[in-house]
């Protein structure tokens, strides 16, 4: 935290208020705690608004993808970028909810949304979920769901190889280290349905591909649509 989030920590604590989940400083329970100089600070994509856009164009070259779209810019700002890590690495899972409840507003106000019937975060691999004690894109999806007013599926999909991160690969490699790594086990559960693919980071897209295809094969009258919380900055998706 910051000295100037440090100094909103301690006037918001003296004023008996609560904390901002990003920065430290006061943050009203109306706004989920995330304050006004936070909501109005982060580098929103603004993709989420445009039915055409670089992240849908990145799935939709190899599959029939609804819609598409990541919340923000994380490579724009060390604060965002710290979010992720935070929600993800540090056990901040109540930071990943908030954050999908805000996504959640954002998704619901556009109207692009609107017929998605089931939420279905990237599942973790059960050995992952041991070691983090977590997944983070499931309380992304359990913030979207909240808001969307959606069931989050968490059970039809599995992940059956405890694939190496892929923080530390770049091209060709992810894409390897990804393949057949996603079984559908209740078929029966995606049929006809809307299904929407929650991630935290999309980068290469490496991840969320391979779960598509494992989907569609599996359930090919499916509809797909994607959301990730960040993206790298829109020229490094092209």
């Amino acid at each position: 935290m910051s000295i100037v989030g440090n100094i909103y920590h301690a006037i918001s604590t003296m004023l008996g208020g609560d904390s901002c989940m990003i920065c430290g400083g006061y943050a009203d329970s109306q706004t989920h705690h995330v304050c006004t100089r936070c909501r109005l600070s982060i580098p929103l994509t603004r993709y989420y608004l445009e039915e055409e856009n670089p992240v849908k164009d990145r799935f939709s070259s190899f599959a029939p993808i609804q819609h598409a779209s990541a919340l923000y810019f994380y490579d724009s700002d060390p604060l965002w970028r710290e979010v992720i890590h935070r929600s993800k690495y540090r056990g901040q899972w109540r930071l990943a909810y908030t954050m999908g409840r805000w996504y959640g507003e954002v998704l619901r106000d556009t109207r692009l949304y609107d017929d998605v019937d089931l939420i279905l975060p990237i599942p973790l691999h059960p050995i992952k979920i041991l070691k983090r004690g977590y997944n983070q894109s499931a309380y992304i999806a359990e913030g979207l769901a909240k808001e969307m007013d959606v069931k989050v599926d968490l059970r039809s999909v599995r992940r059956v190889e405890n694939n190496p991160s892929q923080t530390t690969k770049s091209g060709t490699s992810r894409w390897e280290n990804v393949e057949h790594i996603f079984r559908v086990c209740h078929p029966d559960r995606l049929q006809g349905r809307h299904i929407l693919i929650v991630d935290d980071v999309l980068t290469t897209g490496a991840t969320i591909a391979s779960c598509i295809t494992a989907i569609y094969n599996a359930v090919p009258d499916c509809k797909i649509s994607v959301v990730a919380l960040a993206t790298p900055g829109e020229y490094t998706l092209k």
